[in-house]
């Protein structure tokens, strides 16, 4: 596993998904041998609080947070994060001798656009036709150090950093075993699409136009509704006289989707031959109804959502309400696979 940034590892930890319209939270600690999730909490982000990863307005975030853990009451200060795929950079190059520490560090000084003495990085190699393939993670000091004080204000202590590509990479693995897949994080303002070998991660790439908010606001302006109302419709259309005309919508959407994924798929191909043999979904859009099936054959890959306890190897803590499982499979995994990392 890859870990840029770290202070030290302890039992028990909070993880905090930061996104652009939820802020989720997972408390996992270790029981018997086994991770256990022992609580969840999501709730809305406030406007422009964080954009694309970086905190924007410190105040209103602090307080968006507060008001989280006030209502969570976790006894746990130890804090795990995911960055963002667009605030980090993974990249790889071959070299003969990876114990040449001063060579390494050059090299990756020649591969990023900062100064090597303004990012936090790690790497792990790879043996390969007598050399090493080593695939290293960046990401900016500026970056990491304002979340580091953010949550030492808040009476939190930040203790790892990672990237929300590597997490879930391990987290699936973890569950489902060593596979060449596609994970789809199918959000609110965009959609990530992060292809990983059995090994790890080789490629991501983020669909900036589709995110679910792009559906919402058709859907509302389209009937003339409100946008909480219209989020409620297109999770649920059956029950609204309105059905037809939302699955007309979806199809639209779906269509639009399915033709970014060829073509992401069709790069791979060319660049990587590379070729999945399951996509996850994880995200709001997992959501959306009959999406597994719908995807799959257009796509002729299975397609799978992600679901939090698969093969009993992430044990669920009984404050749980079984009927919020699902909604933490999909919505929740980022901030699980997070804050699992140092159990699997």
């Amino acid at each position: 596993m890859l870990f840029f940034w770290k202070k030290f590892k302890k039992e028990g930890f909070l993880s905090f998904d930061l996104g652009s319209f939820y802020i989720k939270i997972a408390e996992v600690q270790k029981e018997g041998g086994y991770p256990v999730l022992t609580g969840f909490i999501r709730g809305k982000t406030f406007n422009n609080a964080i954009i694309n990863g970086i905190i924007n307005d410190e105040a209103i975030l602090y307080t968006n947070i507060k008001l989280l853990l006030d209502s969570f009451k976790s006894p746990i200060k130890k804090v795990y994060l995911s960055l963002p795929y667009d605030l980090v950079i993974l990249g790889n190059f071959s070299i003969k001798d990876v114990e040449n520490l001063k060579a390494l560090e050059e090299k990756i000084d020649e591969e990023i656009p900062y100064k090597i003495e303004d990012v936090y990085y790690d790497y792990y190699a790879i043996p390969y036709e007598g050399s090493y393939n080593v695939f290293y993670l960046v990401s900016k000091k500026n970056i990491i150090d304002s979340y580091v004080k953010f949550f030492t204000k808040l009476g939190l202590e930040l203790v790892n950093i990672d990237a929300d590509i590597i997490n879930l990479h391990n987290y699936t693995e973890y569950l489902y075993g060593e596979e060449n897949k596609l994970i789809i994080d199918w959000g609110y303002s965009k959609i990530k699409l992060f292809f990983c070998e059995k090994k790890g991660p080789v490629y991501g790439r983020e669909l900036l136009n589709l995110g679910f908010k792009k559906f919402i606001s058709k859907v509302a302006k389209e009937l003339k509704i409100s946008l909480e109302t219209a989020e409620k419709l297109v999770v649920n259309p059956s029950k609204n006289e309105k059905r037809i005309k939302i699955i007309e919508f979806y199809k639209e959407y779906i269509k639009e989707f399915i033709k970014e994924i060829e073509y992401s798929l069709a790069l791979l191909l060319n660049k990587f031959n590379f070729r999945p043999q399951i996509i996850y979904l994880t995200g709001g859009g997992a959501a959306i109804p009959n999406i597994e099936a719908v995807l799959s054959k257009f796509l002729n890959v299975p397609i799978k959502s992600l679901v939090v306890n698969k093969n009993n190897k992430l044990k669920i803590s009984t404050n749980i309400d079984p009927d919020y499982l699902s909604i933490i499979g999909t919505q929740g995994a980022l901030a699980i696979a997070t804050a699992i990392k140092d159990f699997i």
